[in-house]
């Protein structure tokens, strides 16, 4: 039983999921502690994500521009108007894709490879999840200001994350052709 274990644990088949779900879980772990009441921790935590969602909200606002008749930011407040109605979106914790970043910078540590190439596909790889976000945090301004409650509701909880997710999974799987032998298959 031990051997077959260690030999699927070996095999990429196995491995791949494993080590994407080894990544969610050290962050699931980190993020317990990070929001622990009253710890030093949590206070780090809460301040880091205040001046990771104001950079998010400032750069957010220029790209909101040619589509409503003004928006500005103050911290994590989006404030946006078009026409008689303003609208206020909050960028918080889990705007910031910070876990999307995470298990991806994570997954590649995890991956065999050469450090010399993880060194630039991690940033490339950050970079690209927070744009992506960006381009994200745009769409869900915008559907708050003009569609439904309904319509905003599905598109922020499923269909924008499913966007992001799916471009990340892409660069995964990029990185994971890129690194294994011609003749092997994904």
């Amino acid at each position: 039983m031990m051997d077959a274990l260690q030999k699927a644990w070996r095999e990429e088949r196995f491995n791949i999921p494993a080590r994407i779900i080894g990544a969610y879980i050290l962050w699931k772990v980190f993020h317990h502690f990070a929001k622990a009441p009253g710890t030093a921790m949590a206070v780090w935590w809460e301040h880091f994500v205040y001046r990771l969602g104001s950079i998010y909200a400032a750069i957010t606002v220029p790209l909101l521009s040619p589509f409503v008749d003004n928006a500005y930011s103050r911290g994590i407040d989006i404030y946006i108007t078009a026409g008689p109605t303003m609208k206020v979106v909050m960028v918080q914790d889990h705007c910031l894709a910070i876990p999307a970043m995470v298990i991806f910078a994570a997954t590649v540590i995890f991956f065999k490879g050469t450090w010399t190439d993880k060194l630039w596909f991690i940033p490339v790889g950050l970079l690209g999840v927070a744009l992506i976000n960006l381009v994200r945090l745009v769409f869900v301004c915008l559907t708050f200001l003009y569609a439904s409650d309904y319509y905003f509701r599905i598109n922020h909880s499923f269909v924008y994350v499913a966007l992001c997710y799916s471009f990340i999974f892409a660069m995964l799987a990029w990185w994971i052709r890129r690194r294994r032998p011609a003749a092997a298959s994904f």
